[in-house]
């Protein structure tokens, strides 16, 4: 399904927009209203996968981070994990890591790096994420907060497919 605000991208095996309830829930877990293109891109993509690339300048060259498995607010069938439904996510995260009041989890990349929409006051609707330990881009083995974009429809506009055809790739 190709994202209406942003026809460069296709969301595989999206499930149904979320309902009022599914919002609500979401809402009262991290105290503030979702911002409307949070909510037009989970009408969109609930839970499918977005396999495209974003690029984080650092210092010594652009590091590609891919969060392709998309977070869903759907639960699951009877019996099956709730890995992968936002609000589950969101009480991991919050065990595992801490995470400050605001930070919605909303996709992962197969891995321990997570993607966030920053819901804080002061924050609101910025682009965040925290990449696992890596050493060849910043020294560090461990894992690290930051910034990618100041908003979600800036995120998915920076978006790119990774192949060599693209010219971004040097093919």
């Amino acid at each position: 399904m190709r994202l209406d605000r942003f026809p460069h991208l296709e969301v595989d095996a999206p499930k149904a927009p979320p309902t009022g309830e599914e919002i609500a829930a979401i809402e009262t877990a991290v105290g503030v209203k979702l911002p409307p293109e949070l909510l037009g891109f989970l009408a969109a993509a609930n839970g499918g996968k977005l396999d495209y690339t974003f690029e984080v300048p650092t210092e010594s060259r652009p590091f590609p981070l891919c969060f392709y498995s998309l977070y869903s607010t759907r639960h699951p069938y009877p019996g099956r994990s709730p890995a992968g439904l936002i609000l589950h996510e969101l009480e991991v995260e919050r065990r595992l890591k801490g995470l400050r009041p605001g930070l919605l989890p909303i996709a992962a990349d197969g891995g321990t790096s997570v993607l966030y929409v920053d819901l804080a006051p002061e924050r609101h609707g910025r682009i965040v994420a925290y990449v696992e330990g890596l050493p060849d881009w910043d020294g560090t083995p461990e894992g690290c907060f930051i910034d990618l974009a100041p908003s979600l429809d800036e995120y998915l506009a920076a978006l790119y497919l990774n192949t060599v055809e693209e010219s971004k790739r040097g093919g």
